[in-house]
């Protein structure tokens, strides 16, 4: 009969544990300590702490390193990360048995935000240097992530609007009882009720929250995160920011990263391809979004900048002939022709509805004559049809859609970017910001996508096909 392995707790080593065997050669905590040390942080923007008096400080690389470990093992805060260094192994031996508090960790973090979007894109281009990104087709998309507030905290201007008018009707009845009190009394020092002033403090305060927020246009203001805006997220509106990444479909990593507090994300095409641009150098053959990021000025943008960019613009082929595509402006004449041949002449030119594109208005004179003026339009004056400054760039991204090469890679567009976000919130856990501020939830995404990236890496990395310097 076999003896049964018990521990003994009085057993002595004749010699000290080595720390350097505490993990395995392949283990990831390891290819997280070869990265970050192959980096320079100071250039990528890292604050020293060094001083002459105080405690001995922890190097950068070591608070970087447990910080991108910690998304590893889904250990997001700071205090569940310091009780990890005491407790989990591979996080002792990446400190070498110290154990940095959550107020260490924390204070590292919010001192080093830029630093860490910097360091980001260093992760992008070791993987671009090692031919791991392809320039094929990228593929663009956004996803709301919760902030770390709830709605039962917030502020609603509807709210305190119907509260200021109880309050101001309360306050009036308070005075007028004061006021009877003291002529009763006929005392000339009677002082008003406690409750009076209470009344007045909250009232003055709720007229400051109405003022800040018609100031900066919102009906919802939370306390606590002033920059997080009400989405729709997971279903219900919910305090949420705007988090955007752009991915490679050759290998699935994530190349370009960035979060806003923009409810949709009509105006992030051209400043997401921008800092693709500025990390790898260049933009892929084609980057692919939905619908969302489809706005004439966004598409106009991109061209100008030239950026290939694959959008499901509608052309009006599944509509009737008099879609307002298939009436055809030429820009010399400056004149629209419609499906019949009948030219339609400039009336007016005014600004699209958010004010920052110019449109011209181009009438038909000769509706009445026309045999198929009910079918083109309703209108007695005649159909009319507005051409945007934008309407050639659109015409160009529409001519794109009909090649069928685009067509199928942009079919590839769901499965490249959408199975990132999956990953992101099902397997590594993150579905809510855990700090406040746009500027900190910048941070906090770049490392979530981040230690996404180095989890696909680490894999070569395990099988000596990836250097990481």
């Amino acid at each position: 009969m076999s003896k049964q392995i018990r521990p003994d707790y009085n057993q002595q080593l004749l010699l000290p544990p080595c720390v350097e065997d505490w993990a395995p050669s392949d283990h990831p905590a390891r290819f997280i300590r070869e990265f970050v040390e192959q980096q320079d942080l100071a250039a990528l923007g890292f604050a020293e702490t060094a001083g002459e008096d105080g405690r001995p400080h922890y190097a950068p690389d070591v608070l970087l390193s447990v910080w991108l470990y910690g998304y590893f093992i889904k250990t997001i805060s700071a205090r569940r990360l310091e009780r990890a260094c005491m407790e989990n192994m591979a996080l002792i031996w990446l400190t070498g048995n110290h154990a940095p508090d959550h107020n260490t960790l924390w204070r590292f973090f919010d001192a080093n935000k830029k630093a860490i979007k910097n360091t980001f894109k260093q992760v992008a281009r070791v993987a671009q240097r090692a031919q791991l990104v392809g320039f094929i087709l990228h593929a663009l998309d956004g996803t709301k992530i919760k902030a770390a507030v709830c709605n039962r905290t917030a502020l609603h201007k509807k709210d305190l609007v119907k509260m200021l008018a109880e309050l101001d009707a309360g306050v009036d009845e308070l005075h007028r009882m004061a006021e009877q009190q003291a002529a009763a009394a006929d005392d000339p020092g009677f002082r008003l009720p406690e409750e009076v002033a209470t009344a007045e403090r909250l009232r003055e305060k709720v007229r400051e929250a109405i003022a800040e927020m018609e100031s900066v246009g919102r009906e919802h203001l939370h306390p606590a995160d002033a920059q997080a805006r009400m989405m729709i997220t997971e279903g219900w509106p919910q305090f949420a920011y705007n988090a955007q990444a752009v991915a490679d479909e050759a290998s699935g990593l994530i190349v370009s990263v960035d979060v806003v507090n923009d409810e949709n994300d009509t105006r992030l095409l051209e400043p997401m391809l921008e800092i693709v641009e500025e990390t790898l150098g260049a933009t892929a053959e084609d980057t692919a979004a939905d619908g969302g990021y489809a706005t004439a000025e966004s598409i106009a943008a991109a061209q100008r900048a030239g950026h290939n960019v694959l959008l499901p613009v509608r052309d009006g082929s599944d509509k009737s002939k008099y879609h307002s595509y298939n009436f055809l402006r030429d820009n010399a004449r400056d004149v629209v022709t419609c499906p019949l041949g009948r030219e339609m002449t400039c009336e007016r030119t005014k600004m699209n509805k958010s004010g920052r594109c110019k449109v011209r208005i181009y009438r038909c004179r000769c509706a009445k004559q026309c045999p198929d003026r009910h079918e083109c339009s309703r209108d007695p004056r005649g159909r009319m049809i507005e051409i945007g400054e934008h309407h050639e760039a659109v015409c160009r991204q529409i001519k794109r859609q009909t090649d069928e090469e685009k067509r199928q890679k942009f079919k590839k567009r769901g499965q490249t970017i959408e199975i990132v976000f999956a990953q992101i919130k099902e397997q590594m856990g993150f579905r809510r910001f855990t700090c406040h501020g746009l500027d900190r939830a910048q941070a906090q995404w770049a490392i979530v996508c981040m230690a996404y990236n180095l989890m696909k890496m680490h894999r070569l990395w395990a099988k000596e096909k990836l250097l990481t310097a």
